[in-house]
């Protein structure tokens, strides 16, 4: 199981919705399926806000593209 499974079984717009949320933003205006599949994974909490679980996932997301990138400069982990 890869450490990114989780983010990579996540649909675009799901991905986007929760970029959004860590930089600040909100799901006012996203398609309401979205929000409430991301509920139901337990991503978003009630209030729409970020949850642990959701925050664990991008931030997995985020370390592996930094170590591609970091792997593609040529530069040690």
């Amino acid at each position: 199981m890869g450490e990114t499974e989780g983010w990579d079984q996540l649909t675009r717009l799901e991905q986007r919705a929760l970029i959004k949320l860590f930089g600040g933003g909100t799901l006012r205006h996203d398609n309401p399926s979205v929000v409430d599949g991301l509920r139901v994974r337990g991503l978003v909490d009630g209030n729409d806000n970020l949850s642990m679980p959701g925050l664990l996932i991008l931030t997995l997301a985020m370390r592996k593209q930094q170590a591609e990138v970091r792997a593609r400069a040529g530069l040690a982990a």
